[in-house]
């Protein structure tokens, strides 16, 4: 405003009237800025910003006209309205918008980035006590002395799927890695769900549809495990028949979408604080690495329930 108002000035024109006319020049510009800083959270896509601009332009034209009309009643001269410089006010007003939304939306995408970092680690870190918790380690443990006798091959291959799992955890939160192709995550359920088969035997039955064209698909680090975890933990482990673990994933209109269910012939337990925090915890991170693109959905299913997971698309640039 002083820069506009000091070339007024040098130009010739009085200092009083170059000063109020930076003001009804740049405040219409400078209130609408405000809102334009919203945008992010409200505009998605190119035609509602097409739209916001013209609105821009024609209310920061409508306000400058307005505070025109205000000065020349309340300083008693004529209302002068140049209107050769409505070309140069437009022009201003396309730049300052485009600026303003520019700026909105890198910030947006800073805030993201910083939030997705903070979850990232608190999400490793969730990862392992929910996967490799003491209990858990506990009965492995027991399930690997009984065969280190009975069955010692078999043994040798549940401590290296084992090492698997830490290693795979390990390599997560010294990388800081948020997303991992589906066929890497696949391979770390793999080796999971043969620890738990040691302590459930044939009470685990699993089912996985996993075409190979959806495998090089980006997801979210331990986003298949935690609810693979959640339903044998809560659906199928409790019960003495066990159940059936049915995981599948499909790939259609650029989006990808996978879903977990256990079919336990029953309602699932009520999960405990550590599961709701696992879900709860797998939620924020979709809203931080993808907005509103990604959602996480439990249902109800015949004789059990479904976790349906969301996301776009995408492979590995």
């Amino acid at each position: 405003m002083a820069i506009y108002a000091a070339a007024l000035f040098a130009n010739g024109v009085p200092l009083g009237l170059a000063f109020r006319n930076g003001v009804a020049n740049l405040l219409p510009d400078a209130l609408l800025g405000l809102a334009v800083l919203r945008l992010p959270r409200i505009v998605k896509g190119v035609a509602p910003h097409v739209a916001l601009l013209i609105a821009f332009v024609v209310l920061a034209g409508a306000g400058w006209i307005g505070l025109v009309v205000l000065d020349a009643f309340i300083f008693g001269g004529p209302v002068k309205i140049v209107w050769r410089i409505v070309p140069f006010r437009v022009l201003n007003d396309v730049l300052i918008y485009s600026t303003l939304a520019g700026f909105a939306y890198m910030r947006e995408q800073a805030e993201r980035a910083a939030k997705a970092e903070a979850l990232r680690a608190q999400a490793s870190l969730e990862a392992m006590r929910s996967q490799l918790n003491p209990h858990f380690i506990l009965n492995t443990y027991h399930a690997l002395l009984g065969l280190v006798r009975r069955e010692p091959a078999l043994a040798e291959s549940a401590l290296e799927q084992l090492g698997d799992l830490l290693r795979y955890s390990m390599r997560i939160h010294r990388d800081g890695i948020d997303e991992i192709t589906l066929r890497e995550e696949c391979a770390f359920v793999d080796s999971y769900l043969a620890l738990e088969r040691l302590r459930l035997g044939d009470r685990l039955q699993v089912r996985i549809d996993t075409p190979s064209a959806t495998l090089e698909n980006m997801v979210p680090t331990f986003s298949v495990q935690i609810l693979v975890e959640n339903a044998i933990r809560h659906a199928i482990a409790p019960r003495a028949a066990g159940g059936l673990l049915d995981i599948r994933v499909q790939e259609s209109d650029g989006r990808l979408r996978i879903a977990v269910k256990d079919e336990a012939n029953g309602e699932r337990l009520e999960s405990s604080e550590g599961s709701r925090m696992g879900l709860r915890l797998l939620q924020e991170r979709l809203a931080a690495l993808y907005g509103t693109r990604a959602t996480l959905t439990l249902r109800s299913v015949d004789g059990g329930t479904s976790a349906d997971l969301e996301l776009p698309a995408r492979r590995m640039e």
